[in-house]
């Protein structure tokens, strides 16, 4: 990416000023949801535009964007596909940086809407803009006080407070749900971005960007295919040693791919030639949104652990063979507990129904005695063979999961906790540990899944040099 690609591109994402061009008061309206998001983030500089309305929500509208009196970074265009080259042009005479097009039914659709598409980017690059989209959800940057997904905008917005985490997606719900989703799990955000059909940046743009953003600490994405596969290939092996990438790859399959042609016109791809570039650039490949969630919640909050060895803590013998069975096939081991530990163990488990072995079951004296659960994890993650763990708990052993809490700095290793979920339960618990950055998760596969990628991510840096902690 060369400097001024980088430089337009922070301008995109931190714009002092902003112009709706559709906005609205009309209740039920994308113009009225957009503008009424705008001024709850405490964007300052807002410039409605609307063929006949005067004011709109206590600001003054505008008739056009020339009309503006003054200059304007960032234009957001919710206007019909007729209107769409007529309203860039505009856009283009007035100097705007850059263009988020939500307008769908262009290339994704026929022969003439791409050809419309490449007349409007054309009509943006004259006038020095650079456009994202068409068939976009937008951006986020809380740190701009930047939001222009929908769906996040309906149920009341997102965090202004920033974090680690990036995101830009080929597909605007998915940058819109893991937003929603992610938020109520106390991860945090830089950048998010809808890339949409692609018609000027591109994924590759964005990847760039933000592997050379001191804000990102981690990447996060979806993509259904790729214009350049090779760059964007060069591009992850150069990231990946400094910030892990967790991709999920759509259109893998024949039907898959048939479906990305219809969504944003991607070509798919072969799904052996992905699987070979993720592995050798150190990608993380996930294949849901759940597995990108527990991902991310895992490389969001755990250190890099330094092997593959697991001990697993619960009060449910039967849960803990299945769990550990779903860390093997995934490529973790099953910890082998030092005799030291085994007999410090012995000590504090004295109830009848424990078993002092790795799955490690406490039994159910520990509803009466819920202070064993974070002992025996201090015990566990004291022990020089283990080098992270897996605790599972019932929604009932509230108390039990409140002395993980209190354990947890003493640690010093990567844990997840996993809870059963009982409606109405967990969720005041998982708000508890998530607090605490300790991930959790609703099934122990998940949990496994989460830890095993940390690790092939660990090993993966390990083998390269400048090595820094995450």
């Amino acid at each position: 990416m060369t400097a001024e690609t980088r430089a337009e591109l922070d301008r995109i994402f931190h714009p002092r000023s902003v112009s709706i061009i559709g906005a609205s008061n009309r209740q039920g309206s994308f113009g009225r949801l957009f503008l009424e998001g705008f001024i709850r983030m405490g964007f300052k500089e807002i410039f409605p535009v609307h063929p006949r309305e005067k004011e709109l929500l206590g600001l003054t509208a505008y008739a056009g964007i020339k009309e503006i009196p003054c200059e304007v970074d960032l234009a957001v265009l919710l206007v019909p596909q007729s209107e769409a080259l007529k309203v860039v042009r505009e856009c283009g005479e007035k100097k705007v940086k850059g263009i988020v097009l939500f307008t769908a039914g262009f290339r994704e659709k026929n022969a003439e809407g791409q050809q419309l598409e490449e007349e409007i980017v054309r009509a943006a690059r004259r006038g020095g803009a650079r456009l994202i989209g068409p068939n976009t959800n937008g951006l986020y940057c809380p740190a701009s006080r930047l939001l222009t997904l929908p769906s996040s905008l309906i149920v009341g917005g997102l965090p202004t407070e920033s974090g680690g985490l990036s995101v830009f997606a080929q597909s605007g719900s998915f940058n819109d749900y893991l937003s929603i989703e992610l938020t109520t799990k106390n991860v945090r955000f830089s950048k998010v971005v809808s890339s949409g059909n692609e018609s000027d940046l591109t994924a590759a743009d964005y990847l760039d960007y933000l592997g050379e953003d001191g804000e990102t600490r981690i990447i996060a994405g979806y993509i259904e295919g790729l214009r350049d596969g090779r760059l964007f290939y060069e591009l992850c092996r150069g990231i990946s040693p400094r910030k892990p990438i967790i991709l999920w790859k759509g259109g893998l399959t024949e039907t898959g791919a048939r479906a990305a042609l219809a969504h944003t016109g991607a070509l798919a791809g072969a799904r052996q030639v992905w699987e070979a570039m993720f592995k050798q650039a150190g990608i993380t490949a996930v294949h849901s949104f759940e597995e990108m969630v527990g991902c991310i919640l895992a490389f969001y909050w755990l250190p890099l652990p330094q092997g593959r060895r697991v001990a697993i803590l619960s009060g449910m013998g039967g849960t803990n063979i299945g769990t550990a069975d779903n860390c093997v096939m995934m490529g973790l081991e099953i910890a082998r507990l030092g005799d030291g530990t085994r007999e410090r163990l012995g000590q504090l488990l004295t109830s009848a129904g424990t078993a002092i072995a790795n799955p490690l079951d406490v039994g159910v004296g520990s509803l009466l005695n819920p202070a064993v659960y974070g002992e025996t994890a201090k015990v566990l993650a004291a022990d020089e063979n283990v080098d992270m763990l897996i605790v599972i708990a019932g929604p009932d052993n509230a108390l039990s999961l409140k002395s993980i809490i209190e354990v947890a700095p003493a640690i010093g290793k990567p844990m997840v906790v996993s809870i059963f979920d009982i409606p109405g339960l967990v969720e005041p618990l998982s708000r508890d540990l998530l607090a605490k950055h300790i991930p959790v998760y609703r099934d122990p596969r998940t949990a496994g899944f989460a830890l095993a990628r940390l690790v092939e991510y660990a090993e993966f840096r390990k083998k390269k040099s400048g090595q820094t902690s995450l």
